[in-house]
């Protein structure tokens, strides 16, 4: 694991692409998914004009300003380094549990699910932040308190 969750700042995401799962752990501003909705939503706020295109400030994110289907496999290519196994998570969690937690809620805390062969983005995070509302067009974004109900039982095989 090259980074090892540390909420709020690193963050675990699964992501479902042609059905199949990959887990990640990296910064959470990876995973804002419309870079251009959110430079706008600062802009409105000070009253500057809007843009229409916006430049990504990880290098992973070049090209993939705006994250839908369409670049999502770019993208992967380039966050690869940032991939783990849900066995890998589910040890560090359970180790981490033992240590800290005297053993109590050794789950994977996962922030992002995002599903992109039904266009939905969820959010878990607790922190404030809204990525759920930083979506591209024809994406649903959605704020889940709890996130067991929502992660399939078979991304966790993986």
């Amino acid at each position: 694991m090259k980074v090892e969750p540390n909420f709020p700042n690193t963050v675990v995401v699964l992501v479902k692409h042609k059905e199949e799962y990959s887990w990640y752990v990296s910064e959470k501003e990876l995973w804002i998914m419309d870079l251009v909705k959110l430079d706008n939503a600062f802009r409105r706020k000070f009253n500057q004009p809007e843009v229409t295109e916006t430049e990504a400030d990880y290098e992973e994110r070049v090209g993939c300003e705006i994250l839908s289907e369409k670049n999502i496999e770019q993208f992967q290519e380039a966050v690869e380094h940032f991939k783990v196994s849900y066995t890998e998570l589910a040890d560090y969690f359970k180790l981490y549990s033992e240590v800290y937690l005297d053993g109590e809620n050794p789950e994977v805390d996962t922030s992002f699910y995002l599903d992109f062969d039904h266009k939905i983005f969820h959010s878990f995070f607790k922190e404030p932040g809204s990525y759920e509302d930083f979506v591209p067009t024809g994406w649903r974004g959605i704020y889940e308190k709890v996130e067991k109900d929502i992660i399939p039982e078979n991304a966790k095989r993986k």
